[in-house]
């Protein structure tokens, strides 16, 4: 790997192309958290992905949506 250049400054050059507000999104993916619905397609689509080679989307089903669990 290659060594990596360090600013004698102390100026952090990301500052000047990164935002607050992309920085507070990042990591802001779907997964297990944020309610039912969310956590069971999440399970969904972790066993399609473990499963298929090219899995695609998963999406919310009506059933998901009526379904008490």
């Amino acid at each position: 790997m290659a060594d990596r250049a360090r600013s004698k400054d102390g100026v952090k050059e990301t500052d000047a192309y990164v935002t607050e507000e992309d920085k507070a999104g990042a990591g802001n993916q779907p997964g297990r958290e944020g309610g039912d619905l969310t956590r069971k397609v999440g399970t969904r689509d972790d066993l399609k992905r473990a499963e298929q080679d090219e899995a695609g989307a998963t999406r919310v089903r009506k059933s998901d949506e009526k379904d008490p669990e």
